[in-house]
């Protein structure tokens, strides 16, 4: 019942703020969400006895939020310069798989935070992907509407796939229900969902062809990111990021995939808006 409640309240807050007030609004919405994750990555980080130094951390989240907000949010630069940020993700997905490939055989898995690397990385996983979310915004609040309704499908039926068909584990060492079957199953239906929503009034401005490859894309993107804070969860002992969200875990846990969907959305949006 809580986790009912929090998202009837937490979903009608989140679409007033995006379609009913200035964009600056979404903007800070943004960078509070993300602090807060932040500050749940550097509690996940001391749990597993690496402690960050989070004064810097926060500094340098509140610089990169403000500044990559405002080149990539100005009109008509949906999607300038995120090329950098996707490259920036692709090169931590490449750590990462490289860092935990043993964990998807039965290895046990290992705390994987240090100190000083920590307070970097939390900028670059929470700060600088959250900065795409509001070039989203400066698009059209139609796009940070489509990379919800992407990652919500995603999460769907790979859920519902998983649970009906699921038989070969994904990560058994960091994400024990997670099944191949189902993350096939996420991405299929991200890319449905995609076709729809650039066929209706979501954003025909890709078109379904586009949007369908834009949401299987960034789906999986989105899986990966997942995958990226389980592994963090598991090394800190722990099952959720915090409790400020009942039912719902904390802020990083709703975000996560949010984080390494959001760039990969905005390089399919058009150059202009």
């Amino acid at each position: 019942m809580k986790r009912e409640i929090a998202a009837a309240v937490a979903i009608p807050v989140v679409l007033a703020v995006l379609f009913l007030l200035p964009p600056i609004a979404f903007d800070f919405l943004v960078a509070l969400v993300a602090l807060a994750a932040l500050w749940e990555f550097y509690r996940l980080a001391e749990r597993s006895g690496h402690p960050v130094a989070k004064t810097p951390g926060f500094l340098a989240a509140i610089a990169v939020l403000s500044v990559a907000t405002w080149l990539w949010s100005r009109p008509g630069a949906a999607g300038e310069g995120l090329p950098a940020a996707a490259v920036v993700q692709a090169l931590l997905a490449v750590v990462f798989l490289s860092a935990v490939a043993p964990l998807f055989g039965g290895v046990e898995p290992v705390a994987s935070l240090s100190g000083a690397s920590s307070t970097v990385l939390g900028v670059l996983l929470i700060a600088l992907p959250a900065s795409a979310m509001c070039s989203l915004r400066a698009f059209s609040p139609r796009a940070v509407l489509f990379l919800f309704l992407l990652v919500w499908a995603c999460d769907s039926f790979a859920y519902y796939t998983g649970k009906n068909l699921g038989r070969r584990k994904l990560a058994p060492r960091i994400s024990p229900n997670k099944t191949w079957e189902g993350s096939i199953g996420g991405f299929v239906g991200a890319a449905l969902v995609g076709a729809a929503a650039g066929a209706w009034w979501v954003l025909p401005e890709l078109g379904p062809a586009r949007a369908a490859l834009a949401a299987a894309v960034a789906s999986t993107a989105g899986q990966i990111g997942d995958l990226v804070e389980s592994l963090w969860k598991r090394g800190a002992g722990v099952k959720d990021s915090g409790v400020f969200l009942p039912g719902h875990g904390g802020f990083y846990d709703r975000i996560d995939s949010l984080l390494f969907a959001a760039p990969v959305l905005a390089l399919f949006l058009p150059a202009a808006s």
